[in-house]
């Protein structure tokens, strides 16, 4: 009988417990990887050739068309 009881009970006690770390890990990657404050070089040049919300603004209030970064 223990037998059986051990290896009944020790897979529901030890995959949870493994689930849970791999989620804590996987969790506290991600916010790692959120706080590195790295900018993608070329799509910041590509927005500021199109021209951001600012300049937008501003091309429509002198009239033109676009904005030279």
């Amino acid at each position: 009988m223990p037998l059986e009881f051990y290896i009944l009970v020790i897979p529901f006690c030890v995959i949870p417990v493994f689930l849970v770390s791999l989620d804590y890990l996987n969790k506290s990657a991600d916010i790692k990887r959120k706080s590195y404050n790295v900018i993608d070089f070329d799509k910041f040049v590509k927005r500021k050739e199109e021209g951001d919300v600012v300049d937008s603004d501003i091309a429509k209030l002198l009239d033109i068309e676009k904005i030279a970064a």
